[in-house]
C-alpha cells in the first residue's frame, strides 16, 4: 500500500514538471466557433503551466473610435494608463490615430486553470460575445472564454447597459522558456497579411521560439486568434517601417524656363482676351443688322405685293399708248404721201443697221 502511494506520488510529479516545461498551445479557428461545445483549455485560455502564479503581461490592442486614447484602453483592458502611456512615448493625454498597434501592460495571474486579466465590459446596443470578444477586444478574449465566465447569463439575452467580465488572454512564461532567457509572453491579436516570422521580427524576436512558444509545427495563423510571442526583454514603443516608395514615373520632358513659361501664360491670356472682344463685337453687329433689315423686310414685302397687284394694268397702259403712237404718225404719213416701212422691211434694207448705210449729215 505504501508503495502504491509512494508511485501516485512520484508520477504525479512528473505530471507537474511537464506541465511547467510544457508550451501553450495555439487555438486556431476554433475560437470562432461560439456554438460549439469544445471548451478545451486552448480556447478558454492559456494553461495555468508557469513558474509562478502571476507575471507582468503585455498585450497588443489596435486603436479603434471608441477606444483611440490612453484612458479608454486602459479602461477597457484594466491596465494602468501611465504604463501605457510610459512605454509607448506619448502623454497621458495622447490620441492614437486609427489603427495604430498600442502595448499594454497587464497584471497576469491565475484564475482556475487559466491565465488571464479580468476586464470589467458595459453591454452596447446589438453586441454579441462574438463581437465583444473578436471586434471589440480584437481576439485577445473569446466567445466561448466570456461564456464560460457568465454561465447564468444566455449568451443570445445580452442586456444593454448590464456589466459582464472579459478575460484577457495573456501567460506567464515556462520553466523552460526562461532556461533560454525567455522572461515575458506577449498577446498579440494577428491581423490579415501577418505572419509568425513577421510578427516575431516586429517584436525582435526569434521565430522558432515564437513557434515553440504556441506549439506550432505548421506556421499557418489565422485572422481572429492571438498569438504568443516570447520576448527576453520588455517591449519598447511599436515602430511601424513606413511602406515602400511608389514606382519611379518616366522623367518628364524639361519645362522651359520660368521666363518663357510667364510670356506663354501671358500669351494665352490675351489670346482669350482677344477672341472674347472679338465675339462680343460680332454679336453686336449681328444684334443690330437683325434690328435694321426687320423694317426693310416690311417695306419690300409691301412693295413687292403693290407690284405685284398693280403690274398687268401698267402694262396694258403702256401698250395701248404706243398702239396709239403708231396709229398718229400713220396718219400723218398718209396724209404727207410718205411711205411707212416696217422694222423687218428697214433691217434688210440696211444690212442690219450697217454703218455704211449711215446717211451723212
Amino acid at each position: 500500500m505504501a508503495s502504491f502511494s509512494l508511485v501516485s506520488l512520484f508520477t504525479l510529479f512528473l505530471c507537474c514538471c511537464r506541465l511547467i516545461q510544457a508550451q501553450q498551445p495555439y487555438a486556431g479557428r476554433r475560437t470562432i466557433d461560439c456554438m460549439n461545445p469544445d471548451t478545451s483549455n486552448s480556447v478558454l485560455g492559456y494553461t495555468c503551466n508557469g513558474l509562478g502564479t502571476s507575471c507582468r503581461g503585455y498585450v497588443v490592442f489596435r486603436s479603434q473610435p471608441l477606444f483611440n486614447n490612453v484612458t479608454s484602453i486602459a479602461n477597457l483592458l484594466s491596465s494602468d494608463p501611465s504604463q501605457i502611456a510610459d512605454i509607448n512615448e506619448v502623454p497621458r493625454t495622447a490620441t492614437f490615430r486609427t489603427n495604430q498597434m498600442v502595448i499594454v501592460p497587464i497584471n497576469c495571474s491565475c484564475s482556475g486553470d487559466h491565465y488571464q486579466r479580468n476586464a470589467t465590459y458595459t453591454i452596447r446596443s446589438g453586441d454579441t460575445y462574438f463581437f465583444i470578444a473578436n471586434n471589440t477586444f480584437q481576439a485577445l478574449s473569446t466567445c466561448q472564454a466570456i461564456q464560460n465566465q457568465q454561465p447564468d447569463i444566455q449568451p443570445t439575452k445580452l442586456i444593454m447597459g448590464s456589466m459582464i467580465t472579459v478575460p484577457v488572454r495573456c501567460a506567464c512564461p515556462t520553466r523552460n522558456q526562461t532556461d533560454v532567457g525567455i522572461n515575458y509572453l506577449l498577446s498579440y491579436p494577428i491581423a490579415q497579411g501577418d505572419t509568425v516570422a513577421g510578427i516575431s521580427e516586429m517584436f525582435g524576436a526569434d521565430t522558432e521560439r515564437t513557434l515553440e512558444a504556441n506549439q506550432l509545427r505548421d506556421p499557418a495563423i489565422f485572422f481572429f486568434t492571438s498569438l504568443l510571442v516570447p520576448l527576453q526583454d520588455s517591449p519598447s514603443k511599436i515602430t511601424v517601417p513606413p511602406p515602400p516608395p511608389p514606382p519611379l514615373l518616366p522623367s518628364p520632358t524639361t519645362p522651359p524656363p520660368s521666363g518663357g513659361s510667364s510670356k506663354t501664360w501671358i500669351y494665352i491670356l490675351v489670346g482669350i482676351l482677344g477672341g472674347a472682344a472679338l465675339l462680343l463685337v460680332v454679336s453686336i453687329v449681328i444684334f443690330f443688322n437683325k434690328r435694321k433689315k426687320k423694317p426693310d423686310m416690311i417695306v419690300n414685302v409691301t412693295s413687292e405685293n403693290f407690284e405685284a397687284c398693280n403690274e398687268k394694268p401698267l402694262e396694258k397702259k403702256l401698250v395701248d399708248e404706243s398702239q396709239d403712237l403708231l396709229d398718229s404718225m400713220s396718219s400723218i404719213a398718209q396724209s404727207l404721201n410718205l411711205k411707212v416701212y416696217k422694222f423687218e422691211e428697214l433691217q434688210v434694207a440696211t444690212d442690219n443697221f450697217s454703218p455704211d448705210y449711215q446717211i451723212k449729215g
